[in-house]
């Protein structure tokens, strides 16, 4: 049998202006959603090139054998539709909250710390902004895709 305790919770109070902030971060990734249902062809036509150059430029860093290399970018057109569905079916999960989460670490001027397995299945709250640099630096925003495999 369940019983509760007679103690009542200690919910910390949210300020308006948090819950302001909660509420626009909510309609941002709403809006995300939107726009990923609506672009889902040119998310194919992204994805589609991502997976052409991420073979190519596996096969010429993997396999110096060029029979083999020349095979695996063969192989990779038959796998290509399989990939395509596999990614945009994740994309149309994932994207919004990563975009959303990304875009409100770059607006609370924080870093966020997380681990390397909440980025790579994108199980996450927050994203990480980059870190904290000079205000004359470049700073890079595309992530290294080799630092994944």
């Amino acid at each position: 049998m369940l019983t509760y305790s007679e103690e009542p919770l200690n919910a910390k109070p949210i300020s308006a202006e948090e819950l302001k902030k909660q509420e626009r971060m909510r309609d941002v990734t709403l809006l995300l959603q939107q726009i990923v249902e609506r672009e889902e062809v040119a998310l194919k036509l992204i994805i589609d090139s991502l997976i052409d150059v991420g073979s190519i430029n596996y096969a010429n860093k993997k396999l110096h054998n060029p029979p083999l290399n020349k095979m695996m970018k063969v192989l990779v057109g038959y796998i290509k539709p399989v990939a395509r569905l596999a990614a945009l079916f994740w994309l149309k999960r994932n994207l919004p909250n990563l975009l959303t989460a990304w875009l409100e670490a770059k607006v609370s001027f924080e870093p966020i710390p997380i681990n390397e397995s909440e980025a790579l299945t994108g199980d996450l709250e927050k994203v990480p902004s980059s870190e904290v640099q000079a205000p004359d630096e470049p700073v890079n925003t595309v992530p290294n895709l080799s630092d994944l495999s």
